[in-house]
């Protein structure tokens, strides 16, 4: 079975944007973790590689800014 569906451009900046905002999210959850193995199993190097991707998810979300605003 086949759905289809038309989104406008602002229902679709909106799921990417709060799709953004949960990744974000779920990396801040993994950053407070003692042991987040995300990346690898050494602890310290995954907090470093969460953090550069949360700066990068930032940087993007700076960008894209929120469409409801």
């Amino acid at each position: 079975m086949n759905v289809s569906i038309q989104l406008d451009h602002e229902q679709i900046s909106r799921l990417v944007y709060d799709d953004l905002m949960q990744t974000r999210e779920c990396f801040l959850e993994d950053l407070e973790s003692d042991n987040p193995n995300v990346f690898s199993t050494n602890p310290t190097y995954d907090k470093i590689l969460i953090t550069k991707h949360i700066e990068a998810l930032d940087l993007i979300l700076d960008w894209y800014h929120d469409p409801s605003a």
